[in-house]
Parts: C-alpha cells; structure tokens; sequence
C-alpha cells in the first residue's frame, strides 16, 4: 500500500469520517466519564508509524506500569513492529494491523483488531500518534470510557478523546509522549530512559556466527545509510559515507557492518561497491530486529541518519554519530554525551512537521541541510570524542 495514497486518504476522508464520529460522539453522550485509577483494568496504547518513536513511547510505558499495576496493558501497531513490541516486555499483548498484504489484508487484521476491542472492553486508551485522523477513529471505535490523546487546532482530528493534551513541538518526542501520562496521573517528567528490547542468547549466537562467517572482529562499526520510506531526504549523501568509511578503515581498521531492510540491500550494496574494502560487509536484509539489536549493542560505534535503528542503538546504549536535517534534533536527537548530534540549522530546515503528516516539499533539487554536513567534521568528532575513549 503506497504511503503517499494513504496519507492521502487519512488527511481528506479522514476528515470526514472524524467529523460524522464527532457528531455521534456528542449525540449519545460518550465521552466525560472519569474512573479512579483503580477501576482501570483493562488499557489499549496505540502507535503504528516508526520503530524509533514506539522505543521513544517507551519510558511512558514503564511509567504507566507502576501509576497502573493492576491495568491489563495491550498494544496496537503494524504488522513488521511486532517484534520489537513483543521484546520490549512492557505489554500483555499486541495487536497489529497489516499494510503488508494489501487492502483485503488490511481490512481483515483491522476488523479483527475492531472485534478483539470489542471482546475486551477496554477502560482505557492511549493514542499516541501525533496527528492521524486514522488513530481517532480507531480510538472511537474502541468505546474505551477513558480516551487520551494529542489535540491542535492545526490539525483538526475530531472531538473523540475525552482527554485531549496539547503537543508542543518544542519539546523532544520522549517528553510528549511522557506527558500524555502527565494527563493521567504520572509524577511530573524527569529523567527518562528507554526501556532496552530483550535480546536472546540465540540472537546473540545468530549474530556472532555472521560475523565470524565474514571475518569481521570485535570493535567493528556500524552504519546505516538509509533512511526509511517515509522520508529519504534524511540520508547523508551516498559519497559522504563512502569517504567516511574509507578514511575510518584506512587509519583505524576496524570491520564495517552495513545494516538495512530487505528494500535496502541494493542501495547498501552499491555504496559497499563504492568503499571497495574486504573490512565492509552487508547485513542488510540479514537480521531481525532483535538480532540487529544484538549488533548494536556489541558495536564500538553506530553512524547512522535519522531513522529508527538510531533509537534503537542509543537504546542498546551504544555510542552514535546522526546526522539531521528535514527533522529537527530537538525532537528526536540523543542529547547524552556519549552521542554526537550534526544538525546545520539552515534556513529551511528542519521541514517536517507533525501537523502534515510528516510530507516533505524539500525547496532544493537535493537536500542543502544533509549536503552541508562535512566528512571532515564528522571524521573529527569520531576521532576526537568517540574513538578516544
């Protein structure tokens, strides 16, 4: 399913079926209930874009263990973050819709999602998209008492969570999410941490038998040059990876895993061509989630754009270079010193914004803000603060 037509769909049908859902809100008087905390039993957390924003959720989550112990915690999402919801052990179980298998597939994992909602009757639910219409109506037809969520007047989503929290794009993501708990009884925010996804010996043995099998020792790399679908803009440029990765493995030596998706493997593998050194290899398309966590947390060093196994490293608290640009650091960026943030700040970025669903309109025919990130200051950073210690 193309994620533009679907951005599509959610930003103008979305719309409409949000303001019939409103009306029938208001008209059968749904939506003042107030429970004690102790009379929620059962909650539904909703998050389906971004492997990286549901590890960012995740101090939320562990957060709304000890203010609800005796609450039943079930999670909805798509179908491919199923497994690093599952290794997170924050949750009861988890639900998930496919995008994978077309629209006759979408539409039988979602009405199956729907019936399950229905058998549990849930007390609560906590929606923890930013601004898709498409999670507001999946909060309506939960029928929770209890409906908590993100609210602008930019983005009109309907009047259907009875607990609607301002978003304040000031704040880094992990705070937003933190402060819908705020809305529920959570201690004011503090200090949080992600939790860290459970990695099995068998992930461990997986991963070191790969390793091994293509002669890549401890202390080795890891880079990602990708960036996702949902917005390419993000990467560095290809030729700023390859100059990076030849200068590190001429001074220093190291092994250099390239990681990625299945989709990226021939994207990964031109760049490998390009490096031409038998110290890089490609993993992409190799390695579930909870393996490439394994990866990371072995690496001396992840470089890597925007993207979710970014998260996922500083989660597995392995030290990262990123390189920002459409997005903004302030919202997404490790700001602990033992990872290096580059964000040039130019004059139109960062570009994307919660309020469009995330859609990029880049002003240049290639993205100034990544263009203005230079091997030699990256290079620095890695040698002077990094690799020395």
């Amino acid at each position: 399913m193309r994620l533009n037509f679907l951005k599509f769909l959610d930003k103008y049908a979305g719309l409409v079926i949000c303001f019939f859902l409103t009306l029938l809100n208001r008209l059968s008087g749904r939506g003042g209930t107030v429970l004690r905390r102790e009379e929620v039993k059962k909650t539904l957390a909703m998050k389906f874009w971004g492997l990286g924003s549901i590890l960012l959720l995740t101090p939320a989550m562990k957060e709304f263990r000890k203010t609800y112990p005796d609450s039943k915690l079930v999670f909805l999402t798509l179908s491919w973050n199923r497994e690093i919801c599952e290794s997170l052990k924050l949750f009861d179980d988890v639900i998930t819709v496919n995008l994978d298998e077309g629209w006759f597939g979408f539409a039988k994992t979602f009405m199956n999602a729907v019936l399950y909602f229905w058998r549990q009757r849930f007390d609560m639910v906590i929606d923890f998209e930013f601004f898709t219409r498409f999670s507001s109506i999946v909060t309506f037809l939960t029928f929770a008492k209890i409906k908590v969520g993100y609210h602008a007047w930019e983005t009109w989503r309907g009047d259907i969570h009875n607990i609607q929290v301002p978003f304040n794009r000031y704040w880094h993501v992990m705070d937003n999410f933190y402060n819908l708990g705020v809305h529920i009884g959570f201690p004011e925010r503090k200090q949080l941490t992600m939790a860290k996804p459970f990695v099995s010996p068998q992930d461990m043995a997986v991963v070191k038998k790969l390793l091994g099998e293509a002669g890549v020792k401890d202390g080795y790399i890891a880079v990602n040059v990708n960036a996702g679908d949902l917005c390419p803009e993000r990467r560095w440029p290809r030729g700023n990876f390859i100059s990076l990765v030849g200068r590190l493995i001429e001074k220093y030596g190291p092994g250099v895993v390239f990681i990625g998706s299945r989709s990226d493997r021939e994207y990964v593998q031109g760049t490998l061509d390009a490096v031409g050194r038998a110290q890089a290899v490609n993993f992409a398309g190799k390695l579930s989630i909870t393996q490439l966590a394994a990866l990371l947390a072995n690496a001396k060093l992840f470089i890597s754009n925007d993207s979710g196994p970014l998260h996922l490293a500083v989660a597995m608290e392995t030290p990262t270079i990123s390189f920002f640009g459409p997005e903004t650091p302030v919202f997404y960026g490790s700001p602990d010193e033992k990872h290096a943030v580059f964000f040039k700040n130019i004059e139109c970025s960062p570009c994307i914004n919660v309020h469009d669903r995330k859609s990029v309109r880049c002003y240049w025919s290639k993205p100034k803000c990544m263009e203005a990130i230079t091997v030699d200051e990256v290079f620095k950073v890695i040698e002077t603060k990094l690799l020395a210690q």
